[in-house]
């Protein structure tokens, strides 16, 4: 792939990232209702799909039981990952939930090392690993909110922390070249379609649609919808597009950085942001995150992507023996 490619994927992707926090926060003051508002998303970006396939626009792989069946996981991590971060937003001002996405990177380089083969960081990303840690804990002594409500004012973003890490590593897993995906509509094709279902037992769950029936709609809610569910699709194709290109900490680490652009435009437009203390030490949690650079990889046994390939291939395998002896079967 091209170097050209990698910084098309990177620049869309830095676009949508940048944007998908501010839009769905404006979305959640009009409906608040994260569970439905991502149903919405979802059905709106597997609709555009089913167009661009139909019309022939873009290459979209069919459903395989095999891709299917890798991507259930996945899609669990990513309905609970949308969710938590709805619900953090809902309960936390933007800043805290950019500056604990920021240490998202410490997590994912130790899940690379432990099933994707990468080394652990050496000196100097390690130093800018640290300063993460050093940021994230210097805006916490700031945050009045933390002053107020102690650790439970982080529980949604610890929960969308976590969840987005192993979320990270697992996605660059199943999306490498043993898939075989005929284009990145694929991914984002199965993971929006297969989300509905789970996202909207979440949103029955958590009563809803009571909330809906009094929802009072006017222009500016339905305009705000629908601009969430066009970044949303955005950010879906062109998450899976730059995944497929670089390390999965890597990848973490652009969406980190592409948050700075977030955090500017929310101290213009939001009473309810951080001090000016808490955005200092944001910036050195943000600095830290865009210091890091991707570790190599190391000789080792068999990673979990090999695994995931030879699995393909025994059911590759499987199914072109079934077809052979149904063949033979008709010739007799």
């Amino acid at each position: 792939m091209s170097s050209r490619s990698e910084a098309t994927a990177m620049l869309l992707y830095s676009f949508a990232s940048a944007s998908m926090l501010l839009v769905n926060k404006l979305c959640l003051k009009a409906l608040p209702m994260p569970g439905l508002v991502s149903v919405a998303q979802f059905v709106f970006s597997a609709a555009c799909i089913l167009v661009i396939k139909v019309s022939g626009l873009a290459p979209v792989d069919d459903f395989e039981w095999k891709k299917v069946r890798l991507y259930l996981l996945y899609v669990v991590q990513f309905v609970v990952g949308i969710y938590t971060n709805m619900k953090a937003l809902q309960h936390s001002n933007v800043d805290t939930v950019i500056v604990f996405r920021a240490m998202a990177p410490l997590l994912v380089c130790v899940l690379e090392w432990a099933f994707l083969g990468r080394q652990l960081p050496s000196a100097r990303p390690a130093l800018s690993l640290l300063a993460i840690v050093v940021g994230a804990a210097g805006y916490v002594s700031a945050d009045k909110a933390f002053g107020a409500l102690g650790i439970s004012a982080y529980s949604w973003v610890i929960a969308y922390t976590i969840v987005t890490s192993s979320q990270m590593a697992y996605g660059k897993l199943i999306v490498g070249p043993e898939m075989k995906f005929s284009s990145m509509w694929g991914p984002t094709q199965y993971t929006n379609v297969l989300s509905i279902l789970p996202m909207l037992a979440i949103a029955m769950v958590s009563n809803e649609p009571a909330k809906l029936e009094k929802v009072v709609w006017t222009a500016w809610s339905a305009e705000i919808l629908l601009a969430s569910c066009v970044v949303g699709l955005v950010i879906s194709f062109s998450g899976w597009w730059c995944r497929s290109l670089v390390t999965a900490t890597c990848y973490t680490v652009l969406g980190v950085a592409n948050k700075m652009a977030t955090v500017l435009v929310n101290m213009l437009i939001w009473d309810q942001h951080a001090s000016a203390t808490g955005v200092a030490w944001l910036g050195v949690c943000l600095l830290g995150a865009t210091a890091y650079q991707q570790a190599p990889m190391r000789d080792q046994a068999p990673t979990a992507s090999d695994k995931v390939e030879t699995a393909l291939l025994k059911g590759d395998a499987v199914s072109e023996k079934k077809a052979a002896r149904d063949d033979d079967e008709e010739s007799v």
